[in-house]
């Protein structure tokens, strides 16, 4: 390789396009955020069937409670 500064700079310094690099980063990052997403995405479904058995609670001794007060009235 000579030492000619009008010699290929990307064969001479290894480099790559910046648009190329920016993408390779792009790429990381999408998949990394796909990870977090995914697990959010879990973790939601989790909180909501737990949202819904505690409304079935809820539901289950309202139930409960407007018997025995009708118990206790009779």
């Amino acid at each position: 390789m000579s030492d000619d500064p009008t010699t290929n700079i990307e064969e001479k310094y290894q480099t790559k396009p910046t648009i190329e690099t920016i993408l390779e980063r792009i790429n990381a990052l999408d998949e990394r955020l796909g990870v977090r997403l995914d697990r959010i995405e879990s973790e939601v479904k989790l909180t909501h069937s737990e949202l819904y058995a505690l409304r079935a609670d809820f539901t289950e001794l309202k139930g409960a409670i407007k018997e025995h007060f009708a118990l206790v009235k009779s």
